[in-house]
């Protein structure tokens, strides 16, 4: 039996590339309750949810950014398990725009 059957489950960055594998993966092998997908990114949100017609009932997208903490509070409500996959990942981007990678990392908490 799976420890994340019939749990609600929030994947942060849930439309990036780790986030969408842990998405597939939870739906097809763990028979989540619900997993919400929180991510900034409303075009990938868009693409995504086509991909996953069929589990309608069980996946719900939720728009916004880690950094904001009210937002992000609402996401978390009645939830059991959080996986924080949002991250910036491009190193090039982050030693180009130093400030801006450590706002990311640091601003949510």
């Amino acid at each position: 039996m799976s420890i994340f059957k019939n749990k609600k489950i929030l994947v942060t960055g849930g439309t990036g590339s780790l986030g969408k594998e842990l998405v597939r993966h939870l739906l097809k092998n763990e028979q989540p309750e619900t997993v919400r997908i929180f991510d900034v990114d409303e075009t990938e949100q868009f693409e995504f949810q086509h991909e996953l017609k069929g589990y309608e009932d069980t996946v719900r997208f939720l728009l916004g950014d880690v950094r904001d903490k009210e937002r992000l509070a609402r996401a978390v409500e009645d939830i059991d398990v959080i996986f924080h996959t949002a991250a910036l990942k491009h190193v090039m981007a982050c030693e180009y725009n130093p400030f801006e990678a450590v706002n990311y990392h640091f601003k949510c908490c």
